[in-house]
């Protein structure tokens, strides 16, 4: 045995027990978007025919068991780029909508928003991502509560951000 043996066994074991090592993967649109997930972010609902299809996950945070944080991600058969920038405006106009909306206009990205608004009377932040490719709209939507832990708003983040990542590669 090296002496790096113990370091190897150590981190193995580590990832082992870990939730988040463990992943679920997802599949929409015949292929077209595909995603992981840690085990630990059960699924909420999913609808995986028809020209519109999502997964929902649940994230849930251990220090508020009413908050109901989540990650979903949905593809829209669409008619071109006029099709795309409807199902962007048609989910813009949505986000607007919600009580308390409050717009990060820091942001910049036209393809993202970033806002606060309230929930089951807790405010949360919300991040959504558009893509377009082949006919195929995408929105990623990350809901969290603002007062969450920062450790967990961390994690969540991350989780949230390599959902983006493997969404907007094409397979």
């Amino acid at each position: 045995m090296n002496r790096t043996t113990p370091f190897l066994l150590t981190l193995l074991g580590t990832l082992a027990l870990s939730p988040a090592a463990f992943a679920a993967d997802y599949s929409l649109s015949d292929g077209a978007v595909k995603f992981s997930a840690p085990d630990a972010w059960p699924m909420l609902m999913e609808k995986l025919e028809g020209p519109r299809q999502f997964v929902a996950l649940q994230v849930k945070d251990p220090d508020d068991t009413n908050a109901l944080a989540r990650i979903t991600v949905t593809t829209e058969q669409v008619d071109g780029v006029a099709g795309f920038q409807k199902f962007l405006n048609d989910g813009t106009a949505r986000a607007r909508k919600l009580p308390g909306y409050v717009a990060d206009t820091a942001l910049g990205n036209t393809s993202s928003l970033r806002y606060t608004a309230t929930e089951n009377r807790e405010k949360n932040a919300y991040t959504e991502v558009y893509a377009y490719r082949s006919n195929l709209a995408i929105q990623v939507r990350c809901i969290r509560p603002v007062t969450a832990p920062p450790d967990w708003r961390a994690t969540f983040d991350a989780g949230c951000q390599s959902i983006v990542t493997a969404v907007e590669k094409a397979p």
